[in-house]
């Protein structure tokens, strides 16, 4: 076990912070890119929860990205570049439909007795059961 003196803290407090951008990363990264998608009804297929259902296709690339409320970065990967330059504290924002998809609240929390996916929901529910917890472990072996 490392013992860190007083005059060791800067370089503690350094390494806290590198672990903690590191997890921030990775738990955001594996979560978005754990959305899946599948066929959508018009295609054969049936809502699925958790899933974003591809029917016409421009649901699925229309995530929208941001950090801090700077303009968004709009496509199905768009996460990648944002969920890359966070740090421990920022505020991001990902967000499916505007303009590209309208459609995207009903298909999410469902409509005229089709029942939602619930993609978003899935996805929050996992962060701090799922994806935090396996970004600690990634970091813990890259870092320690």
């Amino acid at each position: 076990m490392t013992v860190y003196q007083f005059s060791n803290l800067p370089q503690w407090v350094a390494k806290v912070e590198k672990v903690a951008d590191a997890v921030v990363k990775q738990a955001t990264s594996d979560m978005l890119s754990s959305v899946e998608i599948v066929p959508g009804i018009t295609r054969g297929g049936s809502r699925q929860r958790g899933t974003i259902p591809r029917d016409l296709g421009a649901l699925a690339s229309s995530l929208q990205s941001t950090i801090y409320g700077s303009t968004a970065i709009s496509g199905a990967n768009s996460y990648v570049l944002v969920a890359g330059q966070m740090q421990a504290g920022d505020i991001a924002s990902f967000t499916w439909g505007g303009n590209a998809a309208p459609y995207a609240r009903p298909v999410h929390y469902g409509a005229n007795g089709v029942s939602g996916t619930f993609w978003v929901d899935v996805m929050a529910a996992g962060w701090s059961a799922k994806w935090v917890p396996q970004a600690v472990r990634k970091a813990r072996n890259q870092f320690i």
